[in-house]
């Protein structure tokens, strides 16, 4: 086989590396079955490392060794991908090579936006309970934002 030319270890098909990366961008997945087209040769010494999910408590987590699935149920893998070992280059590495199947993974969280007064723009706002309703009479469940600085509420 040429150089120029890729084989899928699980389908057995084989394609012009420059055609994948035309047809979608990159070498790494067959387009008929959807397996991970990278050569065992090119690193011989990477391992297997399994990305998972824990549905209950929404952690995920990377290991490099498998999880029995059928003793952990509400465990989900979620990509099974090569890479070196941690002792050769570090948990930072394995995270960089994930990203690479998987962009969100291990993301930093997202800072939550910022509450501001539309009259004064001011950042300094409490969150009380209202107290009654004017049609009812009844206590509610609603809260109101209250600026510490104009005192307006909103």
């Amino acid at each position: 086989m040429g150089q120029d030319n890729v084989k899928c270890p699980k389908c057995g098909s084989s394609y012009n590396r420059m055609f994948l990366m035309g047809k979608q961008g990159n070498t790494d997945v067959c387009p008929l079955c959807g397996a991970e087209m990278q050569n065992e040769e090119e690193h011989p010494d990477w391992i297997t490392w399994y990305y998972y999910k824990d549905e209950e408590t929404q952690c995920f987590t990377l290991r490099d060794k498998p999880v029995d699935l059928e003793k952990w149920t509400d465990t989900k893998l979620i990509k099974e991908f090569k890479a070196p070992p941690e002792s050769q280059c570090g948990l930072d590495e394995v995270k960089r090579i994930l990203r690479t199947y998987v962009p969100d993974a291990f993301a930093e969280p997202k800072e939550a936006p910022k509450v501001s007064c539309p009259y004064c723009f001011s950042s300094e706002v409490q969150i009380v309970p209202k107290k009654f309703s004017l049609l009812t009479g009844f206590a509610t469940n609603q809260f109101q934002r209250v600026c510490l600085r104009c005192k307006r509420k909103f």
